[in-house]
């Protein structure tokens, strides 16, 4: 894949310690791609992850995992893009872990991760931990992705309820990670709409449509309904700076990360000039198979056999 310059869909990001905590253990990064064939349109890159182990480890591994994942997907030729994900994800997690046996300082660091690839408008997702992705449509707020915690183990294996969650001492046990011994079980499920047990991987995104991916110091202070209310700002980077304060009176007690994506009604720029080029090119096609005719027929006209 070749990096662009230029994304195709405008989106912000925001990443900050926090109020108590005095560093920052969260990394993310957005990364453009040109198209890469016919099949392959411009694409957007959207990695987030969320450190474990400490000062150092954490920041360390929070971000060889956001180098790692990106550099693994730049790699690719975008064909394939939920196996791709899984592979770039297995190696940062190698990464992690072999950096980790390697220094004292660093021993037991880990991530979440949370990735959002966009093609065009067809959306596919991956992640590890409890990092979240949402999609708002139509004033609705989705959470797309699988929290892979104890409380969801609890929750699916039907031990406990929704109402449980608030204030349970197992919150925060993350049953995944990146930087495990043994590569971790990269979650390929996008879970959306009247049948979440569908795997909707592919989806297409429709105009007016909002990503939204967070790590839990955002999504254990702020409300569902609130993000919502917030992303409606049409200037992103006032939304995200709206949630931190708000994140902020709670007390912000993590370091808080956040990603936002629009996707915008009407063509894109990309897409627009792409028709445009190929308009272009069948009319020329179109006047040199006219001169063809005339040449010919002027031919024929006076040079009869």
């Amino acid at each position: 894949m070749k990096r662009s310059s230029k994304s195709h869909l405008p989106y912000a990001t925001l990443t900050d310690q926090g109020i108590v905590r005095d560093h920052n253990e969260d990394s993310l990064a957005i990364t453009a791609f040109d198209p890469a064939s016919e099949l392959v349109p411009e694409s957007l890159l959207c990695v987030l992850c969320d450190g474990v182990g400490g000062h150092l480890g954490g920041e360390t591994a929070s971000r060889l995992a956001v180098d790692q994942i990106t550099a693994e997907i730049e790699a690719t030729d975008g064909s394939s893009p939920m196996i791709q994900l899984s592979n770039a994800i297995q190696s940062a997690s190698e990464l992690v872990w072999n950096t980790a046996q390697a220094s004292d300082d660093l021993r037991g660091m880990a991530t979440t991760t949370v990735c959002a690839w966009i093609f065009g408008r067809r959306l596919f997702i991956a992640n590890v931990g409890d990092s979240r992705i949402y999609l708002i449509r139509k004033g609705r707020i989705h959470q797309i992705s699988v929290d892979h915690t104890w409380l969801q183990e609890a929750l699916e294996a039907g031990l406990i309820t929704r109402e449980d969650f608030k204030g349970h001492p197992n919150a925060h046990v993350i049953k995944r990670y990146v930087g495990s011994e043994t590569a971790p079980d990269v979650d390929s499920r996008l879970m959306f709409g009247e049948h979440p047990e569908k795997n909707l991987q592919g989806m297409m995104l429709e105009a007016g449509d909002q990503l939204f991916m967070c790590s839990d110091g955002v999504s254990d202070l702020v409300q569902e309904s609130e993000i919502v209310t917030l992303l409606k700002n049409p200037n992103l980077d006032t939304a995200l700076e709206a949630m931190k304060l708000l994140v902020y009176q709670r007390g912000a007690t993590d370091n808080l990360s956040m990603i936002a994506v629009n996707i915008p009604s009407g063509k894109t720029p990309a897409a627009g000039k792409t028709r445009a080029l190929r308009l272009f090119f069948f009319a020329l096609i179109l006047l040199m198979a006219s001169f063809v005719g005339i040449y010919l027929g002027w031919m024929a006209l006076f040079n009869p056999r």
